[in-house]
């Protein structure tokens, strides 16, 4: 019987045979295609429409974070597994490393904010370094807040940030300044400087991403009422 790192040795070895060239999401597509999950699955699993999820894979929408960590959360996988097309194994002892030189990493641009993926040629991370630019000034041209498992830490470099949420009144931050937030709670950035902001975020990742992988999955509105903050601090009226 094939062992479960046996089958994704398999998974990363197909989707390696399918990707030549192309954005993340054809590799979404690649994982999704070599794991026999069809589009109606990752619809359920996810909460993104079918033609959603279309234009993802040919990389006509978006790929944000939260999005990413849906989709990937979806295939069983982590976010590293976007970056690299060769197996990783686990590691059980504190022995590995990766040296980012300024400006390396993974590259992607949404409308709202440009990210610079740091360190990702290492799967299951703990934590996601981030490097990133905002460009959205207002709620309306950012769109609904985003929210997704973990959480996060920001910093801001340069210009200034202004923190909305769903909670909390919108925070200013000026360079030098950070802010921890529960990723769950909805949450958007958007910069009051002109030509962007730009942030270093640093975000846990979460091993309940995982749910569908080769463990069985708990149904997504029962882990989301679970997952509802109970302390709140209401806005001023």
């Amino acid at each position: 019987m094939a062992s479960s790192c046996d089958k994704s040795l398999s998974v990363v070895e197909t989707v390696s045979k399918m990707i030549e060239q192309g954005g993340l999401g054809k590799k979404i597509k690649a994982l999704r295609t070599a794991r026999g999950i069809p589009l109606s699955v990752m619809s359920e699993r996810t909460g993104y429409s079918v033609s959603a999820l279309s234009k993802m894979e040919n990389d006509r929408l978006g790929l944000t974070y939260d999005k990413l960590t849906k989709l990937t959360g979806a295939l069983g996988v982590d976010i590293g597994s976007l970056f690299t097309e060769t197996a990783q194994t686990a590691v059980h002892a504190g022995g590995r490393r990766s040296v980012a030189r300024k400006g390396e990493g993974r590259n992607i641009q949404t409308g709202s904010y440009d990210y610079l993926y740091v360190s990702p040629e290492l799967s299951r991370k703990r934590i996601v370094p981030i490097k990133g630019r905002v460009h959205a000034a207002t709620l309306e041209e950012f769109g609904p807040l985003i929210r997704h498992d973990g959480e996060e830490w920001i910093y801001v470099l340069d210009g200034v940030l202004e923190v909305h949420s769903e909670f909390y009144e919108p925070e200013t931050l000026e360079p030098g300044d950070s802010i921890y937030i529960d990723s769950r709670m909805g949450h958007a950035y958007l910069s009051k400087t002109p030509g962007g902001t730009e942030i270093i975020a640093v975000c846990t990742e979460q091993t309940d991403n995982f749910v569908f992988g080769d463990q069985a999955a708990a149904e997504p509105s029962s882990r989301d009422a679970a997952r509802k903050p109970r302390a709140r601090k209401p806005k001023a009226g």
